[in-house]
């Protein structure tokens, strides 16, 4: 590594990086909440979509009610596909979203990933009108060149397989069929819907040395080379594994032109420092980290597998690339998708020889299809054939034992300890592989399998690591999900429950809260789904759930529970037929009844048998969890009414942690409730803003009088209690 100072320049730069709290690169937010706003700037690129128009605006000026600022860069969303040609301004207005950080682990950061694009928030424009410009006419012909390819896609392909392809060779991800998309990423495959790095190396390699061939000039094959590259990549969205992909097939061909050596690790260096140079934040990217973890993987391990086999065939060959792969990004994939396919290594040995194909004929087809359609239609056989072998394999390989295995997201500590233990393994067989320049025999020099035992035993402890969790004592979550409810509890023999689950303020709450923390959380099952009652913001999310768990490779659900009822609305039965077309069994708890997980249990305290009530909140299933000398209370949305009737039954008791009910409505928790419960910490979930006026101030204050502490999902996010039986720990996700 003495030898390549711009590779150890780039890897302190990204350690550093590392070290600094992202916050530390966002830019101030003017604009903190969803309003009305004005805003002017200038077009930089545009995509259309199925029924809307997508602008980027640069330069951009932002006024509304309270203020005014400069916002930089703004994603725009327009209502109807309208042609702004890049470098028009406009003028619009409309609302602005600023983008959101996470309020519960395993949720996508918006913040993060929008301000790598050195994006601080979006923009739906209800009206627009063009104020002047000055034309980009290479842009503009680059945007209306992929415009007119992916038509020539829709042409000659049927509408899945063009939207597919138009994804892999364009870059243009709309409008894929949900299903084949969730059918690649829980394959492993989700990669070869993005524009992928390897390939575009290929492509540009592969153009330099057909120019090459023809040409007989250095100039004239590097030059047209190096601007298709360019070109193609400003076309298909810039990501960052095109960049990078082109930054290193450019300093490749520059190299072949200057009569230099190219170094693939010197190229890896340069490429980073420059991406890290622009945008800091790009260190943090998922798309960095990977892209950059593959062609680590083939500059450092796929050298180790030559030590003990000088020559491969195909298949050899792609497998020691995967294998490499795998080893170096498994904590990577662990840490931003939470769960690994275990075929997926396999699957990708025909896959990714087969993506070289679909790329050069997909390529082929949408340039032939803008002069011969007949002849763009031949090239379009073949990528349908390998686009069908691909959702082929995917469904059978879902199909096997163990297709999905969710194991959560591992420590900071079990990563650092398989990179240093990784680290440690490379330098150890690469110190065994220079030894080879002293041997004088006539057979290859092979490291010794006690060398190879030392550096490959601790990797594969470190592996078992990183796909382990121990579970400690009785764990509960509240998580944020806006205006609803949805409270985890996992027991210390591992048994997990979800009480409720829904919003009616967040949309798919159950894809974009719930599965990313069940899934971050390694819960590939939950054993019982509890249901209070049937109101959309405590339901709408488990809805989901049952949904997920009919797929392959979804959350499997052993148990849902209702409440027993002697009436039931149209809201309940619909419930109970979803449960039973998912194949999971249903069980009713009314007072008295109790499911026990060894050391801990929940018991029914209401409601009573019999009990009927016109308002369905009332009969709200409230349960009680007790672990030790541990208990905590959910309460569902129960009102003052069955709070009464709680308090008179005498199954009521003290209570270290109370779910507030109804998100603190000011007609619950009333000061006879609280009298009996006492509690020392209140949960209450709810949205920053709600119609309700949710928690009402009566109730807040009732509950400062009980000498309870209140947390709130609006202000702290995501609620942890923890408890080993006795002692009981409460922290907050994040603070806003």
């Amino acid at each position: 590594m003495r030898q390549r100072p711009v590779a150890c320049l780039a890897l302190l730069v990204f350690l550093i990086l590392q070290l600094i709290p992202p916050g530390f690169f966002y830019e101030p937010r003017a604009v903190t909440e969803k309003c009305d706003a004005q805003v002017t700037g200038r077009v930089s690129r545009r995509t259309d979509k199925d029924d809307k128009t997508q602008l980027y605006l640069e330069n951009c000026q932002v006024e509304w009610e309270s203020g005014r600022c400069e916002a930089g860069r703004m994603l725009i969303y327009l209502s109807e596909i309208k042609d702004y040609p890049v470098g028009t301004d406009l003028s619009l207005s409309g609302t602005i979203y600023p983008t959101e950080e996470p309020t519960n682990p395993g949720q996508f950061n918006s913040r993060l990933y929008y301000a790598g694009k050195g994006i601080s928030c979006t923009f739906y424009a209800e009206r627009v009108q063009v104020t002047g410009g000055h034309p980009a006419p290479v842009r503009e012909s680059l945007t209306l060149l992929g415009k007119r390819l992916g038509e020539v896609y829709r042409q000659v392909l049927e509408e899945k397989d063009s939207r597919l392809l138009g994804a892999m060779v364009l870059g243009r991800k709309e409008g894929l069929d949900p299903e084949i998309k969730e059918l690649y990423q829980r394959n492993g495959i989700s990669h070869l819907l993005a524009i992928s790095g390897l390939h575009v190396s290929l492509v540009g390699m592969g153009l330099y040395r057909l120019l090459r061939r023809l040409t007989g000039s250095y100039a004239a094959a590097g030059i047209p080379s190096v601007l298709f590259l360019a070109a193609y990549g400003w076309m298909t969205g810039g990501s960052i594994s095109t960049v990078r992909a082109a930054l290193m097939c450019g300093m490749a061909i520059l190299a072949d032109l200057l009569g230099r050596t190219y170094d693939m690790l010197t190229g890896i260096g340069v490429s980073a420092l420059i991406l890290m140079f622009v945008n800091p934040l790009n260190a943090r990217q998922s798309a960095f980290l990977l892209s950059y973890g593959a062609v680590l993987a083939i500059a450092l391990i796929l050298p180790v597998w030559k030590l003990y086999k000088k020559k491969y065939g195909p298949l050899g060959q792609a497998l020691s690339v995967s294998l490499s792969v795998l080893f170096l990004t498994f904590p990577l994939l662990l840490c931003f998708f939470y769960e690994y396919p275990l075929y997926a290594t396999l699957l990708n040995l025909f896959a990714i020889p087969l993506m070289s194909i679909l790329m050069v004929c997909g390529i082929l087809c949408g340039g032939t299809g803008l002069f011969c359609l007949p002849a763009a239609r031949l090239l379009a056989i073949p990528c349908h054939l390998i686009l069908l072998f691909y959702e082929w394999a995917g469904k059978r390989c879902l199909g096997l034992p163990g297709a999905l295995l969710t194991m959560g997201c591992p420590a900071g500590w079990k990563i650092l300890l398989y990179y240093g233990i990784l680290t440690a393994g490379l330098l150890r067989l690469y110190r065994e592989k220079y030894r080879e320049r002293y041997f004088r025999g006539s057979e290859p020099f092979l490291p010794g399998k006690r060398v190879l035992a030392a550096a490959a035993a601790p990797l594969a402890l470190c592996l078992c690591l990183l796909c382990t969790r121990v579970f400690r004592g009785l764990e509960i979550r509240m998580l944020d999900v806006g205006q609803g409810d949805a409270v985890y509890l996992r027991g210390p023999d591992g048994t997990t429950c979800l009480y409720d689950g829904g919003s009616s303020s967040v949309k798919n709450a159950g894809a974009y809260r719930i599965l990313p923390f069940l899934k971050w959380s390694g819960t590939g099952q939950l054993d019982y789904i509890l249901i209070s009652h049937m109101d959309r913001d405590h339901i709408s999310g488990v809805q989901e759930l049952l949904e997920d768990s009919k797929k392959s490779g979804g959350i499997r659900i052993g148990h849902v529970v209702l409440p027993k009822l002697s009436a039931k609305d149209e809201a309940y039965e619909e419930m109970e037929a979803l449960i039973r077309e998912a194949g999971i069994e249903l069980l009713y708890m009314e007072a008295g009844d109790r499911l026990e997980g060894g050391a801990w249990s929940l018991t029914c305290l209401w409601p009573e048998s019999g009990t009927g009530a016109d308002d369905r909140n009332e009969l709200s299933m409230v349960v009680l969890a007790e672990y030790g000398d541990f208990q905590m209370l959910l309460t569902g949305d129960i009102g003052e009414k069955a709070e009464e009737r709680l308090a008179a039954s005498g199954r009521l008791c003290e209570a270290e942690i109370l779910k507030v009910a109804h998100h603190g409505s000011k007609y619950s928790s009333t000061e006879i409730f609280l009298g009996q419960v006492q509690p020392a910490v209140s949960l209450i979930s709810c949205s920053a803003s709600n119609r309700y006026g949710h928690p009402g101030e009566e109730t807040l204050e009732r509950l400062r009088e009980s000498g309870s502490r209140v947390f709130i999902t609006r202000d702290c996010g995501a609620v942890r209690v923890w408890t080993d039986g006795k002692y009981v720990r409460v922290s907050c996700f994040s603070g806003r």
